[in-house]
């Protein structure tokens, strides 16, 4: 698998297992508060999630600004090819 194609699958887990769903159900046009009506606290496990899974550090700021799984992808992505 690329090294893309793997932040994304193992992005898209974590979405999964912090709000409860069947990952099929989840693709990065998938929105946090309309489609898995997400709460603050859903935003900091999710943040805590992928820190550990990634070993990276999320800005509360930059977090808070994903709308949607495709935009927590990205900044993933930003955050590990630093």
């Amino acid at each position: 698998m690329s090294e893309s194609g793997s932040v994304d699958s193992r992005v898209l887990a974590a979405v999964a297992k912090v709000f409860h769903r069947d990952p099929s159900e989840i693709g990065p046009d998938t929105r946090y508060v309309q489609d898995l009506m997400s709460k603050s606290l859903n935003v900091i496990e999710l943040t805590a999630v992928l820190e550990n899974e990634f070993d990276i550090d999320i800005p509360g700021v930059d977090a808070r600004k994903c709308q949607t799984v495709g935009d927590t992808i990205s900044l993933v992505h930003r955050l590990v090819s630093k």
